[in-house]
């Protein structure tokens, strides 16, 4: 079963640059059309720092710049990726 990717409910927060969008789509993409676990799309996607947020069981996130973040949850038993925020910082 191949991993697959819900932004049905993801926040924006302020303006992706350029840079920034790239990665994200690098990210997402490798989820969407391959169905990779986000770990391997994380590392596809370049210098991301892929990682459990503390206190958590399931809500991960990945650096797209010094500043943004990507922040997800990832429900292993389903294989879904469900994004929660674009932006700002975690």
């Amino acid at each position: 079963m191949a991993w697959t990717y819900d932004k049905s409910n993801m926040e924006f927060v302020g303006q992706l640059t350029k840079s920034e969008q790239e990665k994200f789509d690098k990210f997402q993409n490798k989820i969407e059309k391959d169905g990779v676990h986000p770990r391997d799309a994380a590392q596809t996607a370049g210098s991301t720092n892929y990682r459990q947020l503390q206190g958590t069981q399931n809500q991960f996130e990945i650096r797209l710049s010094q500043g943004t973040r990507a922040t997800f949850f990832v429900h292993d038993q389903t294989k879904v990726v469900e994004m929660s925020q674009i932006g700002g910082h975690t």
